[in-house]
């Protein structure tokens, strides 16, 4: 079997494994100051995009997409641009917030650059592409046969278990080991001969998350008792509708407001309950949001209050407007609830307290907060995987090089491979 890897090899971002010149796990993008594709393209602003030089795209039979999130779904238009034309087999909760992703996406290229990578109507041709799988009910597409397990990561998410030619293989895309809020944990994986696995944490392990949700309401409390503002990093698949739940734990005497992709998502969610854990939960903390409008932004902004608000990691999106009100004042908090990829906002708060608001650099004088609310597992959670499915050959992806390397030396007893991008591996 010919394995390559033509993204999230030792790194984080545009995952894209291709099987047998054949086949395709997920196609991604990275976000950056410069968007990076599968296959080595880079593209800046400025720049049309060329067509992929090693994916040969009409051989292609199949794609199967484990979730959502544009790092493993961003690069599906521009395929599809350059002459993708298979079934794309995903899960009902993943062809629904992906379209709204990829659009998001696209309207964002759209109002930064002249020359976008692909057209709305790319957009539509690979949600046309979509078949839908429920978990546990068994495929075949040519020789293949496949079967999708629950990967707990966010709503729709799943693991991809192959058979090819008498081999099997687990593609894991982002897994989850442990419940929260909004999802049940991953579910157990069967045995396989491959393993490819995310090792996203390979090299450490999280805080309880229990001791996190309480540390996080606790300070939620403490700004609001001193009359300060909480202005709240989420992303909006997954993370946002968290924070919702959690917060509606306690009680504050205060407005809860809810901005930015965040709403569509969560209304998706609640016309699909059955892909989270308590819908009835998920409900009553939507009863107690108020939803905003952008026109509103200025006014409430101004007044105390709880704001849930994109983009995560402080890139872009409504949480700018909020920001200018807040990052001056001493009273208030901005609390970051994830993973802040180095050159964004949300990683320059963290490290520096410093941000950049249209296009100025400015010392924060707020308090900046940071809880591991992770979507990934922990490297614990990570062996126990590995153990569970106790693959012959184990693949490991979608990591820095340290945790990557870290997460390997558990395994040095058996083949273990640690591909960059643009390797190939044959097992």
């Amino acid at each position: 079997m010919k394995i390559e890897f033509h993204g999230a090899g030792q790194e984080v971002g545009r995952s894209c494994v291709e099987i047998d010149d054949t086949y395709l796990l997920d196609s991604g993008i990275k976000i950056g100051e410069i968007v990076e594709y599968p296959d080595n393209i880079a593209r800046r602003e400025d720049q049309m995009i060329q067509m992929p030089a090693k994916i040969d795209l009409k051989k292609i039979k199949a794609v199967f997409l484990s979730h959502a999130h544009l790092d493993h779904s961003g690069a599906l238009p521009l395929f599809d641009h350059f002459g993708l034309n298979c079934p794309i087999f995903c899960t009902t909760e993943t062809r629904a917030i992906t379209e709204i992703l990829l659009k998001d996406a696209l309207k964002i290229q759209s109002f930064k650059q002249q020359h976008t990578a692909y057209s709305e109507y790319d957009i539509e041709r690979v949600d046309s592409m979509m078949k839908l799988m429920q978990m546990h009910r068994k495929g075949t597409v040519g020789s293949v046969e496949f079967e999708l397990f629950d990967a707990g990561h966010i709503p729709g998410s799943s693991c991809i278990f192959l058979k090819i030619d008498g081999k099997t293989l687990i593609y894991t895309g982002d897994i989850n080991t442990i419940d929260t809020q909004l999802l049940h944990k991953m579910e157990n994986l069967p045995k396989a001969d491959i393993l490819i696995c995310e090792s996203t944490y390979g090299d450490r392990d999280h805080p309880p998350r229990e001791e996190t949700e309480n540390d996080f309401l606790d300070k939620v409390q403490e700004v609001i008792d001193r009359g300060g503002r909480v202005l709240i990093a989420a992303f909006a698949v997954g993370r946002a509708q968290e924070i919702m739940l959690l917060l509606n734990k306690r009680e504050f005497n205060v407005p809860i407001y809810l901005d930015g992709m965040a709403k569509e998502v969560t209304n998706r969610f609640l016309e699909d309950p059955h892909c989270i854990r308590d819908p009835e939960e998920l409900l009553a903390a939507v009863d107690k949001i108020q939803y905003v409008d952008a026109k509103d932004r200025k006014k409430i902004v101004q007044k105390q209050g709880i704001f849930i608000t994109t983009s995560g990691m402080v890139t872009g999106g409504p949480i700018m407007q909020y920001l200018k009100f807040v990052y001056d004042d001493p009273d208030s908090a901005i609390l970051l609830t994830g993973y802040q990829a180095e050159g964004t906002n949300g990683r320059m708060l963290k490290e520096q307290a410093k941000c950049i608001i249209e296009k100025k650099m400015y010392s924060v004088e707020c308090e900046v907060g940071f809880f591991d609310f992770s979507a990934h597992a922990g490297k614990q959670g990570l062996i126990d995987l590995i153990k569970q499915v106790n693959p012959s050959t184990l693949i490991l992806n979608h990591g820095d090089p340290e945790s990557v390397a870290a997460l390997a030396e558990t395994f040095k007893d058996r083949t273990v491979f640690t591909p960059k991008t643009g390797d190939i591996i044959e097992v």
